[in-house]
Formats: structure tokens, sequence, C-alpha cells
């Protein structure tokens, strides 16, 4: 395809609205409003009243059947929001006490968008379920949400004869924000036989930006920031034994006591760790894997690295800066802005296991050291609608040791809206590395990765153009790069559709084009394929995906062998406390360690759902790889994984997570068992103290006689305190 561009000529060009989002001036009280858990609001009286919703979910037209009231003015010290939200048949309404930042049981919930800079380059989401749980997230039209967010903030929730009220407060100290207008809108989700949405101000499909249709709202006491310092003082305790290479091995005993300190302005933020514990309560439970050519991407979830992560974890070809390349600092420091024209973020951490990263070739001398590492970016606004021109920089240098060993990368960055419908992405880099070798050596590598992409989007149509590339010699100390040494070009369009009446809810359908070739221009994979899904009225969803390739490789060699997949799948979500999901997948594929063909097999199970106060997620799964020569087995995997949350009145909570994977084959033997429990107490973000245990068992086939034993095993706790001065 030497011409890709002509695929958007090959599609209807559709007209497409501008934004033109209403502006109005919020009111300021007098003195803070009730947040008693009750539908009085006898306190709101000096609040400004929305009652204009227009419908968003599954489709933007039609007449909104939830008569919804809205509360909102600036309160002395945050912004304060209260919802009457009526319901023609209260008895269907979606509400269960659960844990902070979970939806789970697909409840009903209120939320605010909020835009406190007024730039249109993010926004903060608060949800709030009808009982006055929390959901809180941050979003961008370029990424999407990310739920790993969590603010300080005040809510309260409860049910009524016809609906329900809920109540929040947003400290003006939680934000960064700016002088002028800022970005505002008011959410409802239904979810009944359809999942059903409505917003103020009302929004359209037609136009092709999302942050920039939020209204304009003026009136916001800056001279009045609230209380600027949060300070968390936490402790963790562990009692762990290792029994992987001594059954009789002792047990250890480690306590860290640590702290974190954030100051926020009107527009700067900064923070501050020390001796920070980043070992999050859940496990990260791996979806299986078998036979994959990429590494497996963690998504962060330590708080200390979300705050102006929308500039410092900007994606281009490849990802510049991966905060969890930081695997065990001693301390951290983090400032984040931003001023009219520009938003701002620096990072600087010791890592006291970097050596570990820089030695892992085999090199002496490097294990053991601690690296410093600091990233900084900065983003330019073009526009009111989401545009801007970044740059990144990133620095590891070892702390001790052979000498200059580290490195460094630099990268420029463009997303940019053109006109209505198009929007074009694009990047550049380049990283320098310094890494000791098993021989005493310094090798000494740069490389380079770009990308370009060119969105097309309209109510019904989308399609996209994408390019990049990536030398043999990236090293991104700071960053994670899946495959190097590669150019990749692809390109698709997609139909869609959403109904508010009928009996489908959705359907999409969308075909795609994909070409890899190595650095030096010689063919590495050819494939098409093809997405498509569709949902009815009753929540009752089915997907197929297929792909089919020419060419595929492994162990960096090309094989002129045809494979393919073919993924067939599907949701029930009519109930909040019973909830189904599955999928099963057939292909022919490469075996990596030989390249031969061979045949996989993978089919999975999902049952969850929340049931008063209780929330669960059964998962079964099983995943087969056969040499297609002579019907060998070279591996199966077997998983099941259960996890439940109980959640209490006063924030209390009980939480366990379990899994079991067994592997046989001719590849692979064992069985891996893993159990954690706990009990804590959440009232808020930043606030938690929880107890627990943990223990893992193997089973090891090649012992003289097989058996299964523990390998780990211990007790865990930790308590944070917030205070807010």
């Amino acid at each position: 395809m030497r011409h890709p561009a002509l695929v958007f000529a090959c599609l209807p060009i559709l007209a497409s609205q501008s934004p033109n989002p209403p502006h109005l001036a919020i009111p300021r009280l007098a003195q803070a409003p009730s947040m008693t858990r009750d539908a009085d609001l006898s306190t709101w009286g000096g609040a400004l009243k929305i009652t204009e919703f227009g419908m968003i979910m599954p489709d933007d037209k039609g007449e909104n059947r939830w008569p919804t009231i809205v509360h909102v003015g600036w309160g002395p010290d945050a912004l304060y929001v209260a919802v009457e939200a009526m319901d023609p048949e209260p008895s269907k309404i979606h509400a269960a006490r659960h844990m902070r930042d979970t939806n789970q049981g697909d409840f009903d919930f209120v939320g605010v968008d909020l835009d406190p800079s007024g730039k249109g380059q993010s926004i903060i989401r608060f949800f709030v379920t009808p009982l006055g749980g929390q959901i809180d997230e941050i979003a961008t039209d370029s990424t999407g949400e990310n739920a790993s967010y969590d603010c300080l903030w005040d809510s309260t929730g409860v049910l009524t004869a016809n609906g329900y009220v809920v109540k929040m407060r947003i400290p003006y100290s939680s934000l960064r924000r700016r002088p002028g207008d800022w970005g505002l809108r008011i959410l409802r989700i239904i979810p009944r036989e359809r999942r059903y949405g409505i917003a103020w101000p009302r929004m359209s499909k037609d136009v092709q930006c999302d942050i920039c249709q939020l209204a304009r709202v003026s009136g916001a006491p800056l001279d009045k920031p609230g209380s600027p310092f949060l300070l968390i003082p936490f402790a963790t305790s562990n009692r762990t034994q290792s029994l992987e290479t001594d059954p009789s091995a002792r047990t250890k005993r480690q306590t860290r006591l640590g702290m974190d300190l954030r100051y926020a302005t009107t527009g700067l933020t900064l923070e501050g760790t020390y001796r920070p514990d980043f070992a999050t309560a859940d496990a990260d439970v791996d979806p299986l894997q078998i036979n994959s050519r990429f590494k497996v991407f963690y998504p962060e979830r330590r708080p200390f690295f979300l705050e102006g992560m929308d500039l410092l974890g900007v994606q281009g070809a490849q990802r510049q800066l991966f905060s969890r390349s930081i695997q065990n600092p001693l301390y951290g420091v983090k400032a984040s802005g931003q001023a009219s024209y520009a938003s701002w973020s620096v990072l600087h951490a010791k890592d006291l296991d970097g050596g570990m990263l820089l030695g892992a070739n085999g090199a002496a001398g490097v294990d053991g050291h601690p690296t410093r590492d600091t990233a900084a970016a900065m983003k330019f606004r073009l526009d009111d609608r989401g545009s801007g021109f970044s740059f990144l920089g990133t620095d590891t240098s070892l702390l001790g040791g052979p000498e200059r060993t580290g490195g460094q990368s630099g990268g420029i960055y463009l997303d940019q809206y053109l006109g209505s419908e198009f929007h074009f992405i694009g990047s550049a880099m380049s990283a320098v590395a310094h890494l000791p070798q098993a021989d005493g050596s310094l090798s000494s590598q740069r490389g380079t990765a770009t990308s370009a992409e060119l969105d097309w989007n309209t109510r019904n149509w989308s399609a996209f153009l994408i390019t990049q590339a990536t030398s043999p010699d990236l090293v991104l100390l700071s960053g994670f790069s899946d495959l190097q040494g590669y150019r990749r070009h692809s390109a698709g369009f997609e139909w869609r559709n959403n109904w508010n009446n009928g009996k489908l809810a959705s359907a999409n359908i969308s075909p795609r084009w994909r070409r890899l070739t190595w650095w030096n221009g010689e063919p590495m994979d050819r494939a098409v394929g093809l997405d498509a899904s569709f949902e009815t009225a009753g929540r009752l969803s089915f997907f197929i995906n297929w792909d089919v390739a020419g060419r595929t490789w492994a162990e960096d060699r090309v094989q002129s062998v045809a494979t393919r997949s073919l993924t067939l799948g599907g949701n029930w979500r009519r109930h909040s406390a019973l909830r189904l999901g599955w999928n099963a997948t057939e292909g022919r594929t490469l075996e990596l360690s030989s390249g031969d063909p061979a045949r996989f097999r993978s089919a999975a199970l999902f049952v969850y759902g929340t049931v008063g106060a209780i929330s669960y997620n059964l998962t079964g799964q099983q995943s087969g790889l056969d040499r297609e020569a002579d019907h060998l087995r070279l591996i199966r995997a077997r998983e099941l994984v259960a996890s439940g949350s109980w959640q209490f009145p006063r924030s209390f909570y009980v939480k366990t997570q379990a899994f079991v994977v067994r592997y046989d084959g001719s590849e692979a033997q064992g069985v891996d068992k893993f159990l954690k429990a706990f009990v804590g107490w959440q009232p808020n973000a930043f606030t938690n103290a929880y107890l627990g245990w943990s223990g893992q068992r193997r089973r090891d086939p090649t012992a003289v006689l097989a058996s299964e034993r523990m390998v780990e095993r211990g007790l865990f706790a930790k308590l944070a305190y917030a205070m807010q001065f």
C-alpha cells in the first residue's frame, strides 16, 4: 500500500460540528452546606440549580427519562455539588457497598468532570454511587481514563423513596487550578436493559472531542486555597519465610517508617516521599501467558507516580518513561505546575535497586549500587481542544560502581487536532545507554524511535493510519520497549452505531491491516484482521476477533508460515449480582523456541458481581500449544483465579485473593498456588490500614519424589493516616 492516505478517500466524509459549550457563573456560598448522609438540602439554598440534561449513552438522541436536579456552589474551602437523582423505577437502582475505585457491580452513579486549569488538556472525574462510594480518575482525549489516580475529597449518599441523593465536597487544595473559567460537566449513569447515560451540558457525538464540550464556569475563589499541606506518615511491617531453597529458613522481620508530603498552590504541586512502601495490597496476577513474544506490561498503581504522569507518561513508538522501572526508591521528589500557555512536571528519585537493572547482562560491580533517576516534561498548549507540543527528557546514572554507567533519552511529541474530524499524533525520541559488560568493558548504544498517527472520526465512521520505527540499538533505561529493529505500518477503519431503543444497543465492525519489516527492509510480518461486536437490549454482547498473517517470526528469524487466529467471546451483564463472560481462541502460530508451526487453543470463563456488601470474581482459563507436525503437546496451562471483598460499615473491609496455575506437557510441568487474605480500613484515598497473610506453594515434578511444598509465607501490615492542614 504505497498511498495509505487513499483509505480516507474511500470513506464518506460526514459533516462534524464545532463545540459550543455554555458559559455561566456559579455563585459563592457564604458558608459550607451540610454534608450529612441524608436527603435534606435545606442548607444548599444559595447554590445554582441545573436540570437540563441530555442523553449521551447509548446514543445522544432521544428523551431523558430520569429527572435530575444538581445544586452546585463555590464554598469557602471547596466546590460543593449535590445531586437529586429521581428514578421512575427506584427498585431497579443498582446500589451496594463497595471498595473505593471499584465498580464491579455495575452501579448507578453520578459524577463531576472537572478541568480546574480551564485549558482542555485533561479532566479529573469524581463519581459517587447511591450509597456514597467513591471512584476517581484522570482522563485525556488522547489516552483515555486512568482509574489509578487518587484525590482527597468527601462524599455521602442515601437512597430515597423516588431515587437517591448524593453530596460531594471537592477541596480546592486537591486541585491544580488557574484563574479564569473552569471546565465542568455533570454525568449520571443508569444501568438497566441498556447502560444509559445523561449529561449536562448536552453533548453531541458529531463533535469529535470530549473535553472541549465541558461547560465553562466562572467565579472560583482562588483567593481561598484551603489546606495546602497533605501529610501521610506510614508504617509497614512484615514477617516472612522464603523457603524456596531452604525448607528450614528462618523467619525474617522488617519494619519500615516512611512519609509522603504534598504541598499544593493554585498552579503548583510539590510532592516528596521518603522510604515509601510501594508494595500494593493486591497481587499482580498475570493473565495467563504462553508462547508470547512480548514483555508483560504492568500498569502503574503507586500513588506517588500518578500526579503529573499525563505529561511524563506520554507514549510514542515506545514508552520513553516507565515509572515502574524505579523499583525501590529511598526517596522521591516531584513538582508539577501549569501556566496559561504550558504545563510541566519534574521527577527525581534515588532507586536502591537500580543497579540490578543495569547489571542484567551479568556485569560485575553493579548489583547493590543505587541509581539516580530524573525525568522532566513540558507541554505547550496549542488550542482549546487539547492540542499540545511536548518535550520529555530522562536520565539514569549509577551511583558507585563502573563510571559513566547509565543512560539518557530525549523526545518530542505533537498532539494536534486538525479541524473538527482529524487528529494527528507524532513523536520522535533518541536514547543513549552506557552499560558495563561481563568482561569489564563498557558498551555504548544509541538508538531512535519515531511514530506518526492520523485519525479520522465522525459519529459513525472512523479510520486510522499509523507508522512506527524503532532502531535495533534503542535501550531505554527509564522506559519500556517491547520490540526493537523493526518498522511497522498499519491502517484500519470502523463503522459503529448506538441505539437508545430497539433490540440492539450498539454494533461495530472494524477491518485492519498491518505490515512489519526489519530495520534493513526485509519482510517480517504481514497481516489482515477484523474486529466486530454488538450488544443487545438485554445487556448480552458478542465479539469476534480474526487475524491472519502470511509471514511471521520466531527467535528473530522470519518463517514463511501462514498463521491465523479466531477468537469468539461474549458477556451478559443484565444483573449486578451475577455477570458472565467467556471467550475461546483457536489458531495456527509458531512455537517460539523452535520456529515450528503449532496449534494454539484457549478458553476462559468469568463469573463476577456484587451481592449486598460482597463483591466476587471467579475466573477459569485453559490454554494449550501443540506441535503441528506430530501433535506433540508442548504445553498446557490451566488457571483458576478467585478474589472477593466484603465491605462493612464505617469503611472496614475484608479482601481475599487466590489462584492456582497448573502446567504440563513436554516443555514445562508444575503447579503454583497463591493465597492472600487481609482485613483493612480505608476511609479515604490516602488513609489505609490493613493486616494480612499470604502464602505461595509450588509443586516440583523434577524432584526424586514429586512433591508440593510451601515456598513463601508471611504476615504483612500497614498503617497510613492522611492529615491535611
